[in-house]
């Protein structure tokens, strides 16, 4: 493997983690970030995660996407934790994941697939529980991207995978979009709809 920049390397081993509901104190800057979830908390694959204080790596991700954008980790971290699933492919992976335990639909609200208020509230929640986060300032976060996803697993970062993991997950998160557009386009033909 080799040698990992320092930005990298400080995802993969940081020198403390956050609780999830303290996202908003990482800094409005351009970086790198990383979720860790409590072991044991999600159905992932069993395979060597990167671990600390009880928990495992298995998101990671950047703020801005690219030179072009203006986004900042504080920002995204926020929105990961707070705002729904149309806006954080993070979120949306994790209510599939947890749609039994949590007793969650996706549905079509305000013209977008979300959870709906409840839903969301609850993977909020299950983030506040059950998550940590680490950050580090970087000024082109996605080499920092490139080169954290060419050297660990981390299980809800799907893209560019094709395992039987991410099959399922995008099978799941395929038939509740499905779903919830039938329910949708149901309650747009019997009047139910605005």
């Amino acid at each position: 493997m080799p040698e990992l920049s320092l930005a990298a390397e400080r995802i993969l081993n940081p020198s403390n983690l956050t609780d999830a509901a303290d996202v908003r104190i990482a800094p409005a800057s351009p970086g790198a970030y990383g979720w860790w979830v409590a072991r044991g908390t999600l159905d992932v694959p069993d395979v060597s995660y990167q671990e600390r204080e009880g928990h495992q790596l298995l998101y990671v991700g950047i703020s801005p996407r690219d030179a072009a954008s203006s986004g900042t980790i504080r920002k995204r971290l926020v929105q990961h934790l707070t705002g729904n699933a149309s806006q954080s492919t993070l979120r949306r992976t994790l209510g599939v994941i947890l749609t039994e335990p949590l007793g969650l639909t996706l549905g079509i609200h305000g013209g977008r697939p979300t959870f709906g208020p409840d839903g969301e509230r609850r993977i909020t929640e299950w983030l506040h529980e059950n998550a940590k986060v680490a950050w580090v300032l970087d000024p082109a976060p996605w080499v920092v991207e490139y080169e954290l996803l060419g050297s660990a697993n981390f299980a809800l970062n799907l893209d560019g995978r094709s395992d039987d993991f991410v099959r399922s997950i995008s099978a799941k998160r395929s038939a509740a979009l499905a779903a919830a557009n039938r329910e949708r386009t149901s309650e747009l033909t019997n009047g139910a709809g605005p």
